[in-house]
C-alpha cells in the first residue's frame, strides 16, 4: 500500500541496514522481517507530522556519518555488516550522553511497533491476538442483532411534569409524600406554594425560641 511518505535515494538505504540490524530474530524464526517492517515504518512515519519525519530522516544521516564521531572508524553504517552494525548500534545506545541514547531508543521502539504487530511475529509468540478480535467481532455482531429486536426504553419526563414544591419543602420532613401528592392530584406543573409547609399530623410545627442568659451586671469601680 503506497503511502505519501517513504524513504528514497541512499536514504532508504541508511533505513533498510538500520531496520536490518534492529528487527527481532529468533533461532526457529525463518521469516525476514526487513522489507515488511521498513514499509509498515514507512506508512507509521506518514501519519507523524513533518517535524517528526524530518527528525528521523535527520538521524538516520546522523547514523550513517557517526563512525568518527564515536570512534567506531570511517566506514559508514550502511557499508558495513549487520553484526557490525550491530556492535556499533549498541555501543551508541549506550553512550553516557543521555541525547545518543534517546536516539538509538526512538529508532527501536519504531522498529518493535511494526514489527511485534505483524500476524507472522504474533502467532510465533503465541500471541492470538487475530483471533481474539475475530472473537469480540463476531460477540458484537450477535449482541448487535439480539439489540434490534428489543423495545426502546420511554423518553423521561421532563422536570417539574408531576408536580412542584417549593424549594423549602425538600430538605424538611416528608418531602417524598408530598410530592406523590402532588403527582396525584395534577398532570401539570402547579404554581410554587409560599406556605409554610406542615408537618404530618396537619398542625404548623412551633419553632422554640432559643433561651439567651442575661449578663451579669458588671459592678462600678469607685475612684480613690
Amino acid at each position: 500500500m503506497p503511502t505519501a511518505f517513504a524513504f528514497t535515494g541512499h536514504t532508504r538505504r541508511i533505513a533498510r541496514a538500520l531496520v536490518e540490524t534492529m528487527v527481532p530474530r529468533w533461532p526457529d524464526f525463518d521469516t525476514d522481517l526487513t522489507d515488511p517492517v521498513l514499509e509498515r515504518l514507512e506508512r507509521t512515519l506518514d501519519a507523524q507530522p513533518k517535524a517528526v519525519q524530518t527528525l528521523v530522516v535527520a538521524g538516520l544521516w546522523g547514523l550513517e556519518v557517526s563512525g568518527p564521531v564515536f570512534g567506531h572508524g570511517l566506514g559508514r553504517l550502511s557499508a558495513i555488516d549487520r553484526d557490525e552494525r550491530d556492535r556499533r548500534l549498541t555501543r551508541i545506545a549506550h553512550h553516557p550522553f543521555p541525547t545518543f541514547r534517546q536516539g538509538i531508543l526512538l529508532y527501536q521502539t519504531l522498529v518493535n511497533l511494526c514489527a511485534y504487530s505483524m500476524p507472522e511475529v504474533e502467532a510465533h509468540l503465541g500471541a492470538r491476538r487475530r483471533e481474539w478480535r475475530k472473537d469480540r467481532q463476531a460477540l458484537r455482531e450477535v449482541l448487535v442483532q439480539l439489540d434490534e429486536g428489543a423495545k426502546a426504553p420511554q423518553t423521561p419526563a421532563a422536570l417539574g411534569s408531576y408536580g412542584h414544591l417549593d424549594p423549602q419543602a425538600f430538605i424538611e420532613f416528608g418531602a417524598a409524600e408530598r410530592l406523590r401528592d402532588a403527582a396525584n392530584a395534577t398532570q401539570t406543573p402547579a404554581p410554587a406554594s409560599t406556605d409554610t409547609a406542615l408537618d404530618s399530623d396537619g398542625t404548623e410545627p412551633s419553632v422554640e425560641k432559643p433561651k439567651t442568659r442575661k449578663r451579669a451586671a458588671t459592678p462600678r469601680r469607685k475612684g480613690p
